[in-house]
This record gives structure tokens, sequence and C-alpha cells, in this order.
């Protein structure tokens, strides 16, 4: 009995409803009888009875002359009293005098009873710039619920259905796995290559004097080519410590040459246990790296010194008596 007296007090208001747009529509056409001779703004829908919550095709057809300038209504919210929910693209068809705009709104209503979609108000600007509106007709729609049998117990909610997992859904994972491995791969190939290695030394021909005649011949050779004397003293430096380091390979079978000053600091204590032949070689070396690297310009007096900490450092470390006689 509630329902249906809701039912009625909703039909009620629909009927007060429809009445006063029914009079406003019929002002509307005494007061713009003249523009709705030429134009017309017609509403349509596929059907006047859905389900609650079912979606409803409504159409607008606006047709105009090509001399009147009109613009479709933009809907945002509601149409009528229905529930807006999506709009089409605006159709246009050209007569030989006039044209049709027409769009397509999707509407529902989520309660039953009688609805209504539209009128809806369209703006329009005349060829003599004057501005009016129109409203279009309005579609009644009949909203009903799902017929419901109250003789059957309620049933309670079924829980979710346990699915089997399929092997599309892995799917992603494997390709991503597969990509993680390759990424890993390639960037253990990369750092394999272009990690900082020391390249491969060729070997050097040995020289047939021993390892302390051939250095102090090579540094008498440098003393009468007087470079510092002539401005060149970064090769003088270059050549002088090049020699020791040849020297260090020859006599202790230490690859120096390609060794950095750090380097040599390090290792040195593996082949000179003389504290003074070590710090001979180290001072001597650091002192070379400033003139080749930093531009440093010794004084003359220390250039002449560098030349006997290279000779003394052959002393320290030349082979004893025993040493050259098993060699």
């Amino acid at each position: 009995m509630k329902g249906r007296k809701h039912n009625h007090i909703i039909s009620k208001q629909h009927h007060i409803y429809l009445g006063a747009m029914l009079l406003l529509l019929m002002i509307a056409g005494t007061f713009n009888l003249s523009a709705q001779t030429a134009i017309t703004a017609t509403l349509t829908a596929d059907s006047t009875h859905i389900l609650i919550g079912d979606h409803l095709n409504v159409r607008l057809a606006l047709k105009h002359p090509k001399s009147t300038r009109l613009n479709m209504p933009v809907v945002k919210d509601s149409i009528g009293n229905m529930e807006f929910i999506s709009a089409s693209k605006i159709d246009t068809f050209v007569e030989a005098t006039d044209e049709i705009y027409s769009q397509t709104y999707t509407v529902s209503a989520f309660d039953s009873g009688q609805f209504h979609a539209g009128p809806i108000i369209i703006p329009i600007k005349k060829a003599t710039g004057e501005t009016d509106t129109l409203l279009s007709n309005m579609v009644i729609v009949d909203v009903a619920t799902l017929p419901v049998d109250t003789l059957r117990p309620f049933k309670p909610i079924k829980a979710p259905l346990a699915m089997p997992y399929s092997w599309r859904e892995f799917i992603p994972y494997i390709i991503g796995g597969i990509l993680l491995i390759i990424l890993i791969g390639v960037g253990i190939w990369l750092w394999r290559k272009y990690r900082k290695e020391k390249p491969a030394v060729a070997a050097r021909p040995v020289p047939k004097d021993p390892a302390h005649i051939w250095a102090r011949k090579e540094l008498k050779k440098l003393e009468d080519e007087k470079q510092w004397q002539k401005g060149e003293i970064k090769g003088y430096y270059s050549r002088l410590t090049e020699i020791l380091r040849l020297y260090l390979e020859y006599r202790f079978s230490w690859l120096a040459l390609e060794s950095t000053t750090e380097e040599i600091e390090d290792a040195i204590d593996n082949y000179i246990t003389k504290d003074k032949a070590r710090d001979n070689l180290l001072q001597l070396l650091r002192t070379a790296d400033l003139v080749k690297f930093a531009k440093q310009v010794p004084a003359p007096d220390a250039n002449i010194k560098a030349m006997e900490s290279a000779y003394k450092f052959i002393d320290l470390t030349e082979p004893k008596e025993e040493e050259q006689k098993k060699s």
C-alpha cells in the first residue's frame, strides 16, 4: 500500500510538472511563433519504457534556415529529470534552404515512476542579430522496477567464485623475467668488455749488458744530449724516468714501464728493501711527474741533482758480486 501511495504521489507531482511545462511551451509558442514556423527542435527516444538503471538513447534534431545561426545546446548533468550519461558527435545534414543538426544523448533513471526527457532550451541568433530561445518537446518515459517474488525467502549473497589460473595470466611475468635476464647478461658483457684493464705488454728486447751497466750507459747518453740545458726539460725528465723504469724491468723482472708512480710506490717493497734506494727513486719520480703533468720548471741545480739521484739509485740496487757470478 505504501508503494502504491508513493507512486501515486510521484505520478501526481509529474502531472503537475508536465502541466506547467506544457503551459510554458504554449507561452513560448505564442511569443516565438514566427521563429518556430521556420525552426523546429524535435526530441525522440528509442523507447518510452525502461527498467531502473537502463540506458535510453534520446535524439535531438534541429532544423533551421541557413540564414539563422544556431548552436547545439550543451548538456551536462540532466535532460529533464533524467540523468545525463553521454552524448554523441553532432551530425549535420544540409538541404536546399535548411540545415539539420542532430545529436544523440544517453540518459538513465535510478528510481521507478514516470520521468521525462526534455524540454531542452536551444539558443538562437537570427540574421538580424537578435537572440532568442527555443524549447524542444519532451518525451515521457515510464521507469519500472524488476518484479520481486515476496513469497520466496531472501538468499544470502554468494561468495566470489574461485577460478583457476590460466597460463596466459603468467605471460607478462615470464616476458618480464626473460627481459630482466637479457638485461643482466648484456650488462655483464658490457662490464667485461669496457672495464679498465691493463693492455697486454709486448715483449721487449733485453739488452746484452747487465741491467746496471745498461742503465749507466743510457744515463751518460742523456747527459751528453744536454736536453734541459736546451730548454727541453719535459723531455729530459721523461727519458730519465723511462731509463729507471726499464732498469727495474731488466733488473727485477718488474713491468714498471707501464706503471704509474703510485703503482710503483705500492709494489716497491716487493723488489727493493733498502729504504734509502726506495726513497731516492720515489722522490725522483714525483719530481718528474710535476714537470711532465704540472708544467713545473725546476732550477738548474735540481736537474743536475735528479741525474745524480738516478746514478745513486743504480749504485744502491745493482747486484752484488755473488749475484753477478750466479747470473
